[in-house]
């Protein structure tokens, strides 16, 4: 399938389509492996430069000036360069943060903090996102629920499409988070 074809194919409603853009994954891994990644970090990060592919190329915002396997390389090159750089952030910003009190025994480790809670923050984020997101990742990432099963429950039409709604709640959710915040919570 032609880039051009793929385009057409989306703006015509067919999302199935997207699964021809996992053939250029492999240039994303070898890149990201060399630059402090995983395997698991360039899927991520790929998957994230698909939807913003795809939201592109809805919104009418995407030219077809390159070819799209160049396009998601350097969108995915983007996002993660802004990991490791929100990475960096972190690390020099939890120095010192939390007090660590070994107990008597190796196994006994007590952590001292004092502020709002982590997991109040995220479960204020994931009630601000509003249905379905709330509910669809609290039902995949909490309850753990196989994605042919969210289809159902969601009434999605099949696994890739609660996937890819997935993505999109977690994008959302990410947005609407401050990792500022989050760096300075427990």
């Amino acid at each position: 399938m032609t880039d051009q074809e793929l385009i057409d194919q989306l703006k015509n409603g067919n999302e199935g389509c997207l699964k021809h853009l996992y053939q250029h994954l492999g240039k994303v891994k070898g890149w990201i492996s060399q630059n402090s990644g995983n395997d698991d970090d360039a899927l991520d990060v790929f998957q994230e430069a698909i939807i913003v592919f795809y939201k592109n190329v809805m919104a009418g915002k995407y030219e077809l000036r390159s070819k799209i396997s160049t396009y998601l390389f350097e969108v995915s090159k983007r996002q993660w360069l802004n990991q490791l750089n929100r990475r960096k952030k972190y690390e020099k910003q939890s120095d010192g943060v939390v007090a660590v009190d070994w107990g008597q025994e190796d196994d006994e480790i007590e952590f001292t903090y004092k502020g709002p809670s982590l997991k109040k923050y995220l479960m204020e984020a994931l009630e601000k996102l509003g249905e379905p997101c709330k509910s669809l990742l609290e039902t995949t990432i909490f309850l753990g629920m196989r994605m042919e099963d969210i289809a159902e429950k969601f009434d999605y039409s099949g696994p890739r499409s609660a996937s890819q709604q997935k993505l999109r709640c977690l994008k959302k959710l990410r947005s609407g988070i401050s990792y500022e915040v989050i760096i300075g919570l427990k």
